[in-house]
C-alpha cells in the first residue's frame, strides 16, 4: 500500500512538472498579457527617457509583443537580482541585455543574440593607413584608464612586440571615454580602443568624424533570457528575433540605436554544456 501511494505520488509530482514544462506561453496568451524584467540602465540598448524605457530593447520588445497579440507589462528592476526573480516565476521574460556565459547558461535560457560587443579599433574618418590592428605599431594609441579596454590595449601592445613589431609609441589614458574621442578627434592620438558599444555612441552622434578598422577578442552576444521550461515562449521570441534579422530590420535598428551593426548568429552561440540544449 505505501510502495502504491509512493508511486502514486511520485507520478503526481511528474505528471505537474510536465505540464508545466510549456505552459508560460499559454498563460500569457489565455491572459492576454506578458510580464517582462528590464534593468533600464545600458544606454542605448535600453535607459529611461523623459520618464519611459526607451532603445534598441524597446523597438525589439514591441516587435516580440507585436508577434505574440498581446500586451506587456514591463518592470524596471536592478540587474543584481534580475535572473533570480525570473527563476521565482515573478515574470515571464528578462527584456534586458543579458551576455551569454557558461555559468547562467546552466540554469537559464537565452534567446536568439540580438547583438554582439566587442572591442574595437576606432580611428578618425579620413584615415587610410590604419586599416588593421598590425597598423598600430609606432601609433600613439588611447583608451580610458582603469577600463576593461586598457587591459586590452595592453595585451595588443604586448603582442606586436611579440610578432616582432615595435609595439604603440605611446599609450595614453583618459578619463572618460568621450575624452578618448575629444583627443582623436583633434589629433593627440592616431587609434582608440574602445567597446563597439562605445564606439557607436560615438558614431551616432558624429557620423563623418570616426570609423572601425579593426576588431580585437572574441565578441559578448547578448540577448534575452526565458525559465529553461518555457520553451515554448523562447521558441517565439527567437522566431521574431530571426523574423527581423532575415528582413534586415535587426541591423537597421542596431545602426538606429547602436550606430553600428553587428553580429546576430542563428546557432553555435550557447557554450558548451548549456542546459537549454540538453
Amino acid at each position: 500500500m505505501i510502495h502504491k501511494l509512493l508511486t502514486f505520488v511520485f507520478l503526481t509530482i511528474l505528471g505537474a512538472s510536465v505540464a508545466h514544462a510549456d505552459e508560460t506561453l499559454d498563460r500569457i496568451k489565455s491572459n492576454g498579457k506578458i510580464t517582462v524584467a528590464t534593468e533600464a540602465a545600458f544606454k542605448p540598448f535600453e535607459y529611461v527617457d523623459n520618464g519611459e524605457i526607451v532603445g534598441f530593447g524597446s523597438d525589439l520588445l514591441a516587435e516580440v509583443v507585436k508577434d505574440l497579440d498581446v500586451e506587456v507589462e514591463q518592470l524596471d528592476l536592478p540587474f543584481q537580482g534580475i535572473l533570480a526573480g525570473l527563476a521565482a516565476g515573478q515574470y515571464d521574460l528578462v527584456a534586458t541585455s543579458v551576455a551569454i556565459n557558461p555559468e547562467r547558461a546552466k540554469s537559464y535560457a537565452f534567446s536568439r543574440p540580438f547583438a554582439a560587443i566587442s572591442n574595437v579599433i576606432v580611428v578618425p574618418a579620413g584615415e587610410s593607413e590604419i586599416t588593421a590592428i598590425e597598423a598600430l605599431n609606432g601609433r600613439v594609441v588611447g583608451t580610458q584608464l582603469g577600463s576593461s579596454t586598457e587591459a586590452v590595449a595592453r595585451q595588443i601592445d604586448e603582442e606586436l612586440k611579440a610578432a616582432g613589431g615595435d609595439g604603440f609609441s605611446d599609450l595614453r589614458l583618459f578619463q572618460t571615454f568621450p575624452d578618448t574621442a575629444f583627443a582623436l578627434r583633434s589629433g593627440q592620438i592616431d587609434a582608440i580602443v574602445i567597446s563597439s558599444v562605445s564606439a557607436g555612441e560615438f558614431m551616432a552622434a558624429s557620423p563623418d568624424s570616426f570609423k572601425v578598422v579593426a576588431e580585437y577578442g572574441d565578441p559578448v552576444y547578448i540577448s534575452w533570457v526565458t525559465r529553461l521550461d518555457s520553451r515554448d515562449l523562447l521558441a517565439s521570441v527567437d522566431a521574431t528575433i530571426s523574423r527581423l534579422a532575415e528582413s534586415g530590420e535587426l541591423y537597421a535598428m542596431q545602426e538606429k540605436w547602436v550606430g553600428i551593426r553587428s553580429d546576430s548568429p542563428a546557432d553555435g552561440y550557447l557554450p558548451e554544456g548549456a542546459a537549454q540544449t540538453k
